[in-house]
């Protein structure tokens, strides 16, 4: 059955053109009674045709009145919602329309095209966020895929080396294919608010993982790796997690000095894990440090080139997704240290 569209509407305009027809018709009645008593219109009368301008003058009158009456309460409220859909077919989708209306039919569909600009609004921060982040996410496998296909030209391998290293970058192309799903999913995340697919893996061989993939990058800095990762089954979301881990070495890495140490320590406690990693870097500020996790932050221009500050954004999303924490504590000239907890409780949340 065919639903009726704006059923107050069509009220209006019929209740409004029945009042205007008897009105009009009342008074023209009552106009020719007057004149048909009182003989107004006999050729004999001075200005005997006065009655019949001012009847149509009468007749202007009221249908003005009652034409300006139908334009602000229907055709009014149509135009300025044909003036707010070109602006969002513009692109403006943070336009909203105010929904107190006296008609009822007007505030529902207000409320309609306001949904539906946050939906546009939605969608277009949806796909922003997963181009600047793919952009950016991309970088670290790609660069680490490069550096063990320049060790590959040393014709001086050995063909195990060689394996692993062709095993590693198998690994690097593997996480680039995930990634972008990942990111996808990450950003409906935030924006529909989706859940996470959780299962059981090792904490311990993931982060080792990370630390290998990364091998290239930190060996060109003689960095001193010194690794405290006991054996650790945690219940998560095993891509997602990969990608915190990715994060923040990579940024230790990237911000150590040449010979210096990084950290990392996993940290059994009864109701979760502790992820300690710290590097003898540049550190940060204070004022930094408490806008390190915001998207696209960058507090140091000289490096703008090796990322767009969605990096640590999108761990901190992660380990909230888990339940979890972030914190960074650093000094600068000695260096940062990020501490994270994962709950043990998720299976059971």
């Amino acid at each position: 059955m065919r639903k009726k569209l704006f059923p107050q509407l069509w009220m209006y305009f019929v209740a409004i053109t029945f009042l205007l027809m008897v009105v009009v018709l009342s008074v023209f009645v009552c106009l020719l009674f007057i004149v048909n008593h009182f003989k107004l219109l006999a050729p004999e009368r001075e200005n005997h045709l006065f009655p019949f301008y001012f009847i149509i003058f009468l007749s202007l009158v009221i249908g003005a009145v009652l034409s300006i009456f139908v334009g602000k309460r229907i055709l009014q409220p149509i135009g300025n919602l044909r003036q707010a859909m070109n602006k969002v077919a513009k692109g403006d989708f943070t336009l909203q329309l105010g929904e107190e209306q006296q008609v009822e039919d007007v505030a529902e569909l207000y409320h309609d095209f306001n949904v539906m600009v946050n939906e546009l609004n939605s969608i277009e921060t949806l796909r922003n966020d997963f181009v600047s982040t793919v952009s950016h996410e991309f970088k670290t496998p790609l660069a680490t895929i490069k550096g063990y296909v320049q060790l590959l030209q040393n014709n001086s391998l050995a063909e195990e080396e060689r394996q692993s290293y062709l095993e590693r970058m198998l690994e690097g192309t593997q996480q680039l294919t995930h990634l972008t799903d990942n990111i996808l999913k990450l950003s409906k995340l935030e924006n529909q608010g989706i859940g996470l697919d959780f299962q059981s893996f090792r904490l311990d061989e993931q982060i080792r993982e990370v630390i290998l993939f990364l091998q290239p990058k930190w060996e060109q800095l003689d960095l001193t790796l010194d690794l405290t990762l006991p054996r650790t089954n945690y219940y998560g979301n095993e891509e997602f997690l990969y990608q915190v881990w990715l994060n923040l070495m990579d940024n230790a890495i990237k911000y150590s000095q040449k010979n210096s140490s990084i950290r990392v320590q996993l940290i059994n406690e009864t109701q979760g894990q502790l992820i300690i990693i710290s590097d003898e870097g540049i550190g940060m500020t204070e004022k930094v440090a408490d806008r390190i996790f915001d998207k696209f932050y960058q507090s140091d221009t000289s490096r703008k080139t090796s990322g767009n500050g969605l990096g640590l954004a999108l761990a901190k999303q992660i380990i909230e997704l888990h339940h979890g924490t972030i914190k960074v504590n650093s000094i600068p000239g000695q260096g940062s240290s990020f501490k994270l907890f994962l709950p043990n409780d998720l299976e059971n949340s």
